[in-house]
């Protein structure tokens, strides 16, 4: 038995989420399908992130174990020729045995699209939630109140399980842009990009920070926000905003060699 490592993308819209669930179609189920007919056994896939359902991914990092001794390039094309057009692995290589991807994951990368307008461009309804017209500048000030670590329990879902609501925030940057038409319309319109790196996060933490973001943009005092971190109240943030909006951009994972699946 070897240990292949995946670096698989997906769009999250048909799904409920990463995770294998008994009756409902998941990014790990459906992989986890394809890889038991190519290895003629039941095969279990591990994943460095638990997305949500809705949630999109460019870069999740994941790991199964395997009898073939297939070379890297064949195991890409065996299992995107298996998964669903949704699911597409972009990489593939041969693990330390027995790698963990969750465990081994040093931090994420995600980034929430809100598009600023009155109608959401077609190719952008299942990646980017719609907003009115907001104040960036408002929304940075307020965001520089998140940067390093806090306790996060005022941004965590309230089913979160995890043990310890302290997180590091790493880097939080609001970009805004305004997409070429090759045909102008009326509504006209600007893309806002919320990057937001750390080391860990709480369950729905950036749907949570980015539904409170917007409020600072709609004219929410900016000192505000240390006050919710340190209240620890999640009813003093703001509402989540949607599954649709939020893509894991990079899951940064080391082995005993370096990082995993890097370029």
């Amino acid at each position: 038995m070897q240990t292949i490592g995946l670096i698989v993308a997906y769009d999250g819209t048909p799904f409920s989420g990463w995770q294998r669930q008994e009756g409902s179609r998941t990014i790990q189920g459906e992989l986890e399908n394809a890889l038991s007919r190519i290895n003629a056994m039941p095969t279990q896939v591990r994943g460095a992130s638990r997305t949500d359902a809705g949630v999109h991914a460019e870069w999740q990092v994941a790991a199964f174990e395997t009898p073939r001794n297939y070379a890297p390039e064949r195991w890409v094309q065996a299992i995107n020729a298996t998964t669903p057009p949704e699911i597409m692995v972009r990489r593939a290589f041969v693990a330390p045995d027995f790698f963990q991807p969750r465990f081994a994951s040093r931090g994420k990368h995600y980034r929430y699209l809100v598009w600023q307008g009155n109608f959401v461009p077609p190719h952008l309804v299942h990646r980017a939630a719609r907003t009115r017209v907001l104040d960036v500048e408002n929304m940075r000030r307020a965001a520089a109140s998140l940067l390093g670590e806090h306790d996060f329990s005022a941004f965590r879902a309230i089913d979160c399980q995890a043990k310890s609501p302290v997180r590091t925030l790493t880097r939080l940057d609001i970009s805004v842009s305004r997409p070429h038409f090759e045909y102008p319309c009326e509504d006209g319109g600007a893309l806002i990009q919320f990057d937001v790196e750390g080391t860990a996060f709480l369950k729905q933490m950036v749907r949570i920070m980015v539904g409170t973001l917007i409020e600072f943009g709609t004219g929410r005092p900016s000192e505000e926000m240390a006050e919710i971190l340190e209240s620890r109240a999640r009813v003093r943030a703001g509402q989540t905003a949607p599954a649709c909006g939020l893509t894991l951009m990079r899951s940064f994972c080391d082995d005993a060699f370096g990082s995993v699946g890097s370029e």
